[in-house]
């Protein structure tokens, strides 16, 4: 699998790099989605190492979808707290709020910067760009492929943390 933990570490340090304190987390964080969880504590390690804290408030459930993300950011808004940055579990759930925060007239990324993860075409093709984490799809096959014959090879094979990055887009 994909280094989850560190892809939410470099979301949530490149919104606060961009001044953002006040940052929203727009996912599922459940035993369901352990993937998600990994994104979340990486995500607070970050908020943690600047010396800000999460707010709960600003915590919403979003299962990977578009219209779950619209729908999380339209319930950010209508709480009325003000936020600054939203942190995205998925590039869905990113284009989605970003359809919401446009609706409610905000702009993106100068009242709110928005991280994404998974560097879906959507995201790069999104209006503005979202920024997002990227996992590299092909080491991923790569290295299931070696799994999968060293497991028919009867061979013993590791598990192996695949290296994720963070490409930044106009979004933040």
């Amino acid at each position: 699998g994909s280094n989850n933990e560190q892809g939410g570490y470099l979301a949530g340090k490149h919104l606060i790099e961009r001044g953002r304190d006040s940052i929203a987390f727009l996912g599922t964080v459940s035993g369901d989605a352990p993937e998600f969880v990994e994104r979340w504590t990486g995500y607070n390690r970050a908020l943690s190492e600047a010396g800000l804290s999460q707010d709960d408030s600003l915590v919403v459930d979003a299962a990977p979808s578009e219209e779950a993300g619209r729908s999380a950011a339209l319930k950010l808004l209508e709480q009325g707290k003000p936020f600054d940055g939203i942190f995205a579990t998925s590039d869905l759930v990113a284009i989605g709020a970003m359809r919401a925060l446009h609706e409610a007239g905000k702009r993106v990324p100068e009242d709110v910067s928005i991280v994404g993860f998974d560097d879906l075409a959507a995201a790069r093709m999104a209006e503005p760009g979202i920024t997002t984490v990227a996992q590299d799809t092909r080491l991923a096959g790569e290295t299931l492929v070696e799994t999968l014959i060293a497991n028919i090879e009867e061979r013993v094979s590791e598990s192996v943390l695949l290296p994720v990055k963070l490409v930044v887009r106009a979004s933040s």
